[in-house]
């Protein structure tokens, strides 16, 4: 994922009345982050993070050190699933180990998930 296609993403959160308004239930904001090993330039670790917030969604590529949620694991194998995923309704395991409580961020930020989801999913093309 480049900076362009998460500059693209948070853009289309940003101008999105729909995601607004979803965020504005929340009691505070919540961090979802990923640390995927072995990513693709020079095996080096792969940092995402997406924020849930009363302001909004937002989307990076940095390291989280205050997620509610850390997802842990290898870069290909997780990227390989979500390409699967993506294109079929049969999910493949995406081989990520949770650090914190997904039930119960889900629970929290699920319907803000699914709208930021809806509307900043970029057509794109997976590295692997």
């Amino acid at each position: 994922m480049s900076q362009e296609h998460v500059e693209a993403m948070n853009e289309l959160l940003t101008g999105s009345e729909e995601v607004s308004v979803a965020a504005r239930k929340l009691p505070r904001e919540y961090v979802l982050g990923y640390e995927l090993t072995d990513g693709p330039a020079d095996g080096a670790t792969v940092h995402w993070q997406l924020r849930f917030g009363t302001g909004g969604t937002t989307f990076a590529l940095t390291a989280v050190p205050d997620a509610d949620v850390l997802l842990r694991g290898d870069w290909r194998v997780a990227l390989t699933a979500m390409a699967r995923n993506r294109r079929s309704e049969e999910q493949v395991d995406d081989g990520l180990v949770a650090d914190g409580d997904m039930e119960s961020l889900m629970a929290a930020v699920g319907e803000q998930f699914a709208v930021a989801r809806k509307v900043a999913t970029l057509e794109t093309t997976f590295p692997v």
